[in-house]
């Protein structure tokens, strides 16, 4: 998306677009949510995080279960998503995080590629609503006023 509709909507303005911004806008609001996470992807990603995070040992049946548990909890999360929780979580986490925690953070990504998506269907929509083409202004009246010197008398 060209960086001039990124500042756009993630500005507070909701300006009358033209239809060539408002069929960007409309074209970016109906790109198909990010597939979602694998059980590969959940798998590698949470194996590395208690890589790199303190943690009680655990036995290989301990940690084949833990690893389904985050499976469970993960599985309907868009990959892109869960990666950038991922690289927030493996700079500041000091243990390993629950799954409620990946989701929290998973979730604040989401919400932001949705509320972009809303507000470019906002102004695709007023675009529909409210832009009118512009008009063409008369420069030359003389084709079209009446000659008043007649009625004078002269």
């Amino acid at each position: 998306m060209p960086g001039r509709l990124s500042a756009l909507l993630a500005s507070g303005d909701s300006p009358v677009v033209g239809p060539e911004t408002a069929r960007q806008l409309a074209d970016f609001a109906e790109t198909p949510e990010p597939p979602l996470v694998s059980r590969e992807q959940v798998d590698v990603m949470i194996s590395k995080l208690a890589i790199a995070t303190a943690q009680p040992k655990t036995s290989q049946a301990e940690a084949r279960e833990r690893l389904d548990l985050y499976w469970i909890a993960l599985n309907d999360i868009p990959v892109g998503d869960l990666r950038e929780a991922f690289a927030q979580l493996i700079r500041s986490s000091k243990f390993l995080p629950t799954p409620a925690e990946v989701r929290a953070i998973a979730a604040k990504a989401g919400a932001v590629r949705k509320y972009l998506k809303s507000r470019a269907r906002h102004l695709a929509w007023k675009h529909q609503q409210e832009w009118r083409p512009a008009c063409e202004y008369l420069t030359d009246l003389a084709g079209i006023t009446p000659d008043l010197s007649a009625d004078r008398g002269g």
